[in-house]
């Protein structure tokens, strides 16, 4: 699983390396690639715009910061060019497409472009189209498996994937070939040595995914299709810029969802007073269970120009790392952040904010209380859930959803 914005603030984007003197932060300390989470905790407490020389990169933490730097035009998406720059010559001729048909994924763009795609895309979250999409989660059936059965694969990603081909106007049983597909088109991201078998295989993916988003567009079967099939018909957009948005939506949305998903799913077994908290507010219960979750570690940003954040000196060109995970541990905004708690009404930032903010969030909200709903009126006795988490610097998703459940 890659974080679409590269998983770690790699030092391919390298920009060049200032006097230590210029900031104070320590320097040389490493990512503690064990504890990605402890790690930017405590860059929060003690450096809150940390400069780190070895991803060349800027990481901003604290929520104050985080949540008006969201809205700062001086920080632009951050383009994904940096990357093809490192690569010797031959391999920038073979990734240039790849480094293209990323750099078109909406969370890369800035107005007017970012503008243009986001109105083609406002037909697929309206109310009743996020209603139709939680309905095909709710006739599935969500909760069939036994005791002891992992809900993961039985339950949680399953009714993921059928929301999402509802969205994306796709056969619930295609939906596993555009995961593998986006799964090899953020494969190359990252790495240091690219060789001509896996630019291939990409290549390979890219042309695949391409041509089974021209059927699901011809088609038509949801908004979201009709509008972005209309929007390069009338080349507003390009066939380029459709396969884009789909694969964003399928790297960008399942993983997230399922995290997110999980999370409130254990939150919901710890006991009848969690219970009661959901009858009563489940709106407020998944606001905290997404908080909690916080799947996207990061929202990377460019600086526009020169800046200053903290006293801190940003040159133009650098890399800045909002962190949403550390800013919605913030224990200034959320008292004792590390528990699930009734009554938070603050807003937080696991869904970015402003011109990026992620347009799905009410979809995946509304799936969240079908499958809550659903696992409420479908399970006899309530058990303890264990999650077994897989955390990187730049996501976390669960590998096991166990327990839970008895027929």
């Amino acid at each position: 699983m890659h974080h679409p914005e590269g998983a770690v603030a790699s030092a391919r984007d390298a920009t060049p390396p200032r006097a230590t003197a210029e900031v104070a932060v320590d320097a040389a300390r490493p990512f503690q690639l064990d504890d990605p989470l402890g790690w930017f905790d405590d860059a929060r407490e003690h450096s809150p715009v940390l400069w780190h020389p070895q991803t060349a990169s800027w990481y901003v933490t604290r929520f104050d910061d985080v949540w008006r730097l969201l809205l700062d035009a001086r920080l632009g998406a951050r383009s994904p060019e940096p990357f093809l720059r490192k690569l010797p010559g031959p391999q920038q001729d073979a990734v240039r497409p790849l480094v293209d048909f990323l750099s078109r994924w909406p969370m890369f763009l800035d107005a007017p472009r970012h503008d243009v795609v986001r109105r083609v895309l406002r037909p697929a979250f309206t109310p009743d189209e996020v209603t139709r999409v939680a309905e095909v989660v709710r006739k599935r059936g969500v909760f069939r498996a036994g005791s002891g059965a992992d809900l993961l694969e039985a339950a949680l990603r399953p009714a993921c994937q059928d929301a999402l081909s509802a969205l994306l106007g796709v056969a619930p049983e295609d939906f596993p070939r555009l995961v593998t597909w986006s799964e090899k088109l953020m494969g190359f991201v990252g790495r240091s040595r690219i060789d001509a078998t896996l630019i291939h295989h990409t290549h390979s993916a890219l042309a695949q995914f391409t041509e089974f988003t021209g059927h699901a567009l011809a088609r038509g079967a949801s908004p979201l299709a009709r509008s972005v099939g209309a929007a390069v018909r009338d080349r507003v957009l390009q066939t380029a810029d459709a396969v884009a948005i789909y694969a964003q939506l399928v790297t960008g949305a399942l993983e997230p969802t399922v995290s997110a998903l999980a999370t409130a799913l254990q939150a919901l077994c710890l006991g009848p007073a969690r219970r009661d908290h959901y009858a009563a507010e489940p709106e407020g219960f998944v606001h905290e269970a997404i908080r909690m979750a916080t799947p996207f570690h990061f929202a990377a940003r460019r600086a526009q120009r020169d800046m200053e954040i903290r006293g801190q000196r940003i040159p133009a060109g650098d890399r800045v790392v909002l962190v949403l995970a550390a800013a919605n541990r913030d224990p200034r905004r959320f008292a004792a952040p590390l528990e699930f708690r009734r009554g938070r009404t603050g807003a937080h930032v696991a869904f970015g904010r402003g011109r990026h903010a992620c347009m799905g969030a009410l979809v995946t909200k509304h799936i969240m209380r079908t499958v809550l709903d659903a696992y409420l009126a479908e399970t006899i006795e309530i058990r303890p859930v264990v999650i077994d988490w897989h955390i990187t610097m730049g996501m976390k998703w669960p590998l096991s959803v166990t327990g839970g459940t008895t027929k």
